[in-house]
């Protein structure tokens, strides 16, 4: 059996993970992992990938300061999962700098969208499954819930794949604005367009429209008219059926005149579980303005302004606003820390863009655009089916953008 170049081994890993990503965190974990032996076999310094990264302050900065909250805020009570997840952040930024600064091969993004593909298409299967054979879904259901392995299938009236709605949502129009953004990239390079972007195309925003995610669907509408703004023409005929097909959602899906007739109506209804959620929020940031009330404690003070339980959940530990969950879990030091971080991605992928005008700036900043709209309603980016996917691009971008200059 011949051996596998260390190389070799880590263009494998990065397309295991890019195709096992969209459809579980679990397997994403394993082929990072995978990723990392073949970077300790390959003995990469590394140094040179990361450490002119635009990243480095800002996200240290943001990791020291949910340090310094958690400690002096609550003893590092409840802290330990949102502290993890910060490490776990870094870790991956580092991980997939030095990956993608080794081997960038668009192999991955090939997978990446095949990944995508598959969940998409196993969203609509649900969803077909549910709205045209309601019997056979029902026992479907039945059969599957009884086991762990495959109960994340179930049918149900919103497209999810083997996730939540809320985040499939998320996932797919990331993965729409990735479609729009290499159609844009080849159309403007005068190349011949694939057919497989087509299909995936349609899959993807099929399944974006039909996970019923508002938030999803209000980013996706922000992504696009960053594409929009930076080459309209290119993608005009996507931009309208793009348009059109969120937009039927918003207006004649049963769930959205559910939740519209239910903000008037139902006390638990959607918009009055997030008013509540959001006014609580605010009142917690108040009463704790400078360093919050400590990383992962928003559902252990919540009964203290909202009486519980509430819409069906004995507590809550989500905002579902990330800006407010901040303020409330980090003040105002943490909420500017976030701030820093998110702006100076976006900055960095507005810099790379306007000097290379490649299709991963141009990916990323629709996304990270369309990341910060979709967080007024969502806190998406402590989900690590979002974060995961969100740093490795921006180091993907990072380290593409370097072996551009070198080569120059």
């Amino acid at each position: 059996m011949p051996k596998i170049e260390s190389k070799n081994w880590i263009l494998i890993a990065l397309c295991l993970w890019a195709f096992l990503q969209p459809l579980s965190i679990a397997g994403a974990n394993i082929a990072i992992a995978l990723i990392l032996l073949g970077l300790l076999s390959l003995r990469v310094k590394g140094l040179s990938s990361f450490k002119d990264s635009a990243l480095q302050k800002p996200l240290w900065i943001y990791i020291i300061v949910g340090i310094v909250s958690s400690a002096v805020m609550a003893g590092f009570k409840d802290g330990r999962g949102p502290l993890t997840r910060d490490f776990q952040l870094a870790a991956d930024f580092y991980i997939f700098s030095l990956a993608f600064g080794t081997e960038s091969g668009f192999e991955t993004f090939y997978f990446w969208v095949f990944g995508f593909s598959s969940a998409a298409l196993l969203g609509l299967v649900e969803f077909c499954l549910w709205k045209f054979f309601p019997t056979a879904a029902a026992h479907f259901n039945e059969k599957i819930l009884s086991s762990h392995f495959w109960s994340a299938l179930y049918a149900t009236n919103r497209a999810h794949g083997t996730i939540h709605p809320v985040t499939f949502g998320e996932l797919m129009a990331m993965a729409g604005l990735g479609i729009l953004s290499w159609k844009m990239t080849a159309r403007r390079q005068g190349e011949k367009e694939e057919p497989w972007t087509i299909l995936s195309g349609i899959f993807i925003l099929a399944s974006l429209a039909l996970s019923g995610t508002r938030g999803a669907w209000m980013g996706f509408f922000i992504g696009i008219f960053v594409l929009a703004v930076l080459g309209f023409r290119l993608i005009i005929f996507e931009f309208f059926a793009s348009l059109f097909l969120i937009s039927s959602q918003f207006l004649f899906s049963p769930r959205f005149a559910q939740s519209a007739g239910g903000a008037l109506s139902d006390k638990e209804s959607s918009f009055k579980i997030h008013l509540a959620l959001w006014k609580s929020a605010w009142k917690m940031f108040l009463d704790h303005p400078i360093l919050g009330v400590g990383p992962g404690r928003f559902s252990s003070f919540f009964g203290q302004y909202h009486s519980l339980p509430f819409g069906g959940q004995p507590t809550w530990g989500n905002a579902h606003d990330l800006y407010l969950q901040s303020l409330a879990e980090r003040g105002i030091v943490g909420f500017c820390a976030l701030m820093f971080l998110l702006g100076s991605m976006a900055f960095q992928a507005f810099k790379i863009y306007r000097r290379d005008n490649s299709f991963l700036s141009l990916w990323f900043l629709s996304w990270i655009t369309a990341l910060v709209f979709m967080s007024f309603t969502e806190s998406a980016f402590q989900v690590a089916m979002i974060w995961m996917p969100t740093i490795a691009l921006y180091a993907w971008m990072e380290s593409q953008s370097r072996l551009n200059e070198r080569r120059r």
